[in-house]
């Protein structure tokens, strides 16, 4: 694939699933939570990682992914929907 094609593919990937931001566990529960309560945001929990699977989190607000990968599971969180599979493009 030339380079003019990678481009164009990660923008068209961009566009359609949003922006992706990591957070560390401790910013991610709390701006999840907040938008959980204020908008009603669903919170997504599923595993990633072929050897070493880590719980990973994500909410979405206005077109931007929030995500967390995590070792232990975010006890202060009401996850909304557990995900049979769950795949992040980065």
């Amino acid at each position: 694939m030339s380079a003019t094609a990678a481009t164009t593919a990660a923008a068209i990937a961009v566009r359609a699933a949003g922006t992706l931001v990591e957070l560390d566990s401790e910013q991610f529960s709390k701006i999840a939570t907040r938008l959980q309560q204020e908008n009603g945001a669903l919170i997504i929990h599923g595993q990633t990682g072929f050897r070493q699977k880590k719980d990973t989190y994500l909410v979405g607000n206005q077109g931007v992914i929030l995500y967390c990968k995590n070792s232990g599971v975010l006890a202060s969180l009401k996850v909304d929907v557990e995900a049979k599979s769950l795949s992040l493009l980065l």
